[in-house]
């Protein structure tokens, strides 16, 4: 199953969390490549200033201090999301389908926008973990490391539930979970990763709705599952490469993405789609100018807003916006 919805869900808990700061340091996963953000955490706008004692923190061993409360609120917060979605998950998916624990792969079904989906999933998931701990002043590397390991093992918990159900524990998607929750980490330290990123668009196709096939009873289509409607793209900072006299001229804000999508995916020969299309950079287009904002940027980033696009492969189809 895709995880991009199921990472979402706690990704939007964790981001909207009353008080939280948005306040993530440079040299993350969220906007690493410029250097003039602060690597401060910084205290939201909409909340009263923190003035808890030392009894009311715990110490990192540097001179900041790890701050109980808003941890509390944060696992509170996300460990709420993770049970509603496993009674989703139960009613939903595994209820009527289970079965004697086994492994199973699916190579075909989707043609792989699914285990982009994986990715992706663990991916986002990370960045709402990783978010969230530095606002609890945890420190920028143990925040990426442990929001990393969070979001691996949720998308484990999940592929071994598919385990015991009519999926099948597909060790294809499991490699898929692992390689998105270490991905911020290799962007972390290797800083060439950061010139793409990953993003998403979606729009309901004539799946939507419609039951999910032979063998799954209960189960309909949504957009977790609609592989039809989703687009996942390759984002290239391209003013990041270019020579400093282009780099002039050309507006920072601007990319270039690469898209893979499919179609006909439940008819007899699905077949795969690519896009060319101009890519927007919202971190460079949102002023971070409060906490929110440049959250908000960064969290956009991870979804390709509708653009004019070019289908290159097969054929030639443009299109005025593609979402």
């Amino acid at each position: 199953m895709n995880r991009f919805l199921v990472a979402v869900f706690p990704a939007l808990c964790a981001i909207s969390s009353p008080c939280f700061s948005g306040g993530f340091p440079a040299g993350t996963l969220g906007n690493s490549l410029n250097p003039a953000f602060s690597s401060t955490v910084h205290s939201p706008l909409w909340c009263a200033p923190d003035t808890s004692d030392s009894s009311a923190a715990i110490s990192t061993g540097a001179n900041e201090k790890v701050n109980t409360g808003r941890l509390i609120l944060v696992g509170s917060t996300l460990t709420l999301s993770m049970v509603t979605i496993h009674i989703y998950q139960q009613n939903g998916w595994w209820k009527d389908n289970r079965a004697p624990f086994h492994f199973e792969e699916d190579l075909v079904y989707g043609l792989n926008v699914d285990k982009f989906g994986h990715f992706f999933g663990a991916t986002l998931m990370e960045f709402a973990l990783s978010k969230t701990l530095v606002w609890a002043n945890v420190s920028e590397q143990s925040a990426l490391y442990l929001g990393s390991a969070g979001a691996l093992l949720f998308q484990t918990y999940v592929e071994v539930e598919d385990g015991f159900s009519t999926w099948g524990f597909d060790r294809v998607d499991f490699a898929s979970d692992l390689a998105g929750s270490l991905w911020p980490i290799a962007r972390y330290h290797i800083p060439s990763l950061r010139y793409v990123d990953m993003k998403l668009s979606y729009h309901p196709s004539s799946l939507l709705g419609k039951p999910g096939g032979t063998g799954f009873k209960g189960q309909k289509h949504l957009m977790i599952d609609d592989y039809e409607g989703q687009t996942i793209w390759f984002s290239l900072k391209v003013g990041q490469l270019l020579p400093s006299q282009i780099r002039s001229i050309w507006p920072e804000f601007l990319g270039l993405s690469l898209g893979y999508g499919v179609r006909e995916v439940v008819g007899p020969n699905p077949y795969r789609v690519y896009f060319l299309a101009p890519d927007i950079d919202a971190t460079k287009i949102i002023p971070p100018s409060t906490p929110f904002l440049k959250t908000l940027g960064e969290a956009l980033n991870f979804v390709h807003l509708p653009l004019p696009a070019v289908q290159f492969l097969p054929g030639t189809v443009w299109y005025g916006l593609y979402f």
